[in-house]
């Protein structure tokens, strides 16, 4: 079907998100009809089991279970069983916990990395505006999860270590990169202070993972370890004590809206198998057309609220992570693609950038454009208030625009090549009438279950990451050999084999130069 004679509008409501789905080649027969084709002959019983917790992520021999911490009883179960989460976001967030001086904590730094870092962040960052209790202490997150110190290069001088907190946020509690950072912090408060490492670890650390034994082995006490279970997967893990950042951010009541608001998607996701009626399969379905029918590789994530500003780069985890596999589940060879690449940004900044690209350029790809209709802008007098408003009317109307000319095209009654727009870019656009926790924790979980449905038609495993392993495990290798060679310039005993261990020129090269 030609683009510019697909006029009919075909959208999806459901609990606190929309999608409307007008701008996809598929009319709804078709659609209807590559469901059947698609979705495999157990894809209900499948579905049933990842609603229940049941589902079985049989590399790692653990089941999935993320779906079942969209409940604020739900989200700990450390300390002897008692909710410790709520207790803690209670005393950080009234200013009763005080560091090893005596002092209210004012600085909360979150060392995480990957699924321990993105969803945290893009929570806090997008929710920040509907903290509870505004009269309270208030407390200024941070975020830090690069190996290379830069981010703390940037925090560090602007926080107080006499009041300031660290989240040690590890599924494993063993992740190279957060260590390393958690070791800088141990240095630059010996440098700063006179509190013993033990008396800073008691009061000014919170440790966040589901291996309990290395958190006990790190000297973090019981009442500051959150866990979470092993069958709850990184990327998918913002729901869990993951999340205690955007709690320590917007208060337990705010969370557990975002709870709530997930929870609603589930049930939108568990009652119906028609495309035409169900977001996330909606998602999936068309993702897949592109991938498989178009030859399309790329998505476009590109949302028009600047709160929503760490999406692409979340998406682009919770996808690629999941989705990017070569064998399927009886570890045979997949000799088609899998998931697409996932990429985007911010689309007010993008149509400055690289949107001329999109426009205009040579390539293929396909778009989520996601909108936010309303903005109530609380906090503010009535003239900023209606100025505001004014500006969330003009980000939408930008976003309508272009995305109606990515799918419509345009072409010049004169003969003038510049100005032709060739269109015919497939896109969805998911909308909400207001930014609220319920509506961003339904468009997280509609995302979720679409890399859910994808990868059980490509047979894959969604939740292990293979490829990430053996890469850690390559740097492992070639540290060891970074290090045997440095202390055999210092004169210091080394391990003669592994100083002179050879990778490929390119690597030993720089090895050498270091």
């Amino acid at each position: 079907m030609n683009s510019q004679q697909q006029t009919k509008q075909r959208h999806i409501e459901a609990p606190y998100l929309n999608l409307d789905y007008s701008y996809q080649r598929l009319s709804d027969e078709e659609l209807q009809a590559y469901a059947k084709k698609k979705l495999p002959k157990n894809y209900e019983e499948l579905k049933q089991q990842l609603i229940k917790g049941e589902y079985q992520n049989k590399t790692e021999s653990r089941t999935v279970s993320h779906v079942l911490c969209r409940s604020r009883h739900n989200v700990v179960r450390a300390a002897n069983g008692k909710n410790r989460f709520n207790e803690i976001v209670r005393t950080l967030r009234s200013g009763n916990w005080k560091g090893a001086t005596g002092k209210a904590i004012k600085d909360v730094v979150n060392i995480g990395v990957g699924g321990s870092d993105l969803g945290p962040m893009m929570g806090s960052f997008a929710l920040k505006e509907f903290a509870d209790d505004s009269s309270l202490h208030t407390l200024n997150t941070h975020f830090v999860s690069s190996m290379d110190g830069g981010q703390l290069y940037a925090v560090l001088p602007i926080v107080d270590p006499e009041t300031t907190l660290f989240i040690i946020a590890s599924k494993s509690f063993t992740t190279s990169d957060t260590l390393a950072n958690v070791d800088t912090v141990k240095a630059w408060v010996q440098d700063s202070t006179n509190i013993t490492e033990q008396d800073w670890i008691k009061h000014h650390v919170i440790g966040v993972s589901s291996n309990l034994e290395k958190m006990n082995e790190f000297g973090i006490p019981a009442k500051n370890q959150l866990s979470f279970a092993d069958s709850v997967g990184g990327r998918f893990s913002l729901w869990s004590a993951i999340g205690l950042p955007i709690a320590l951010t917007v208060g337990t009541h705010q969370f557990a809206k975002m709870l709530e608001g997930a929870k609603a998607m589930d049930d939108h996701f568990a009652q119906s198998n028609d495309p035409t009626t169900n977001i996330p399969l909606n998602l999936a379905l068309t993702g897949i057309h592109a991938r498989e029918e178009e030859g399309i590789n790329n998505v476009a994530v590109l949302p028009y609220d600047g709160r929503l500003r760490y999406l692409p780069s979340y998406l682009q985890q919770l996808d690629m992570e999941s989705n990017g596999k070569q064998a399927d589940h009886a570890n045979q060879a997949i000799n088609t693609p899998t998931g697409p690449i996932i990429w985007g940004g911010f689309g007010p900044n993008g149509q400055h950038a690289f949107f001329q690209h999109l426009h205009q350029g040579h390539d293929k790809f396909t778009a989520d454009f996601i909108a936010v209709l309303h903005r109530e802008a609380p906090g503010f007098q009535k003239q900023t208030q209606r100025q505001l408003r004014e500006q969330q009317r003009l980000a939408v109307a930008n976003c309508l625009a272009h995305r109606q000319l990515m799918w419509q095209g345009s072409q010049p009654e004169s003969d003038s090549p510049r100005d032709v727009y060739p269109g015919n870019h497939t896109s969805n656009l998911l909308y909400v009438d207001e930014l609220t926790p319920q509506s961003f924790g339904a468009l997280i979980a509609a995302y979720e279950h679409k890399v859910f449905i994808q990868g059980i038609i490509w047979g894959i495993n969604s939740f292990d990451q293979p490829g990430v392993e053996k890469g850690k495990k390559v740097a492992v290798d070639i540290l060891k050999t970074i290090d045997a060679q440095a202390d055999a310039k210092a004169n210091r005993t080394y391990d003669k084999a592994q100083a002179e261990k050879q990778f490929d020129a390119s690597t030993d090269a720089i090895i050498k130069r270091m």
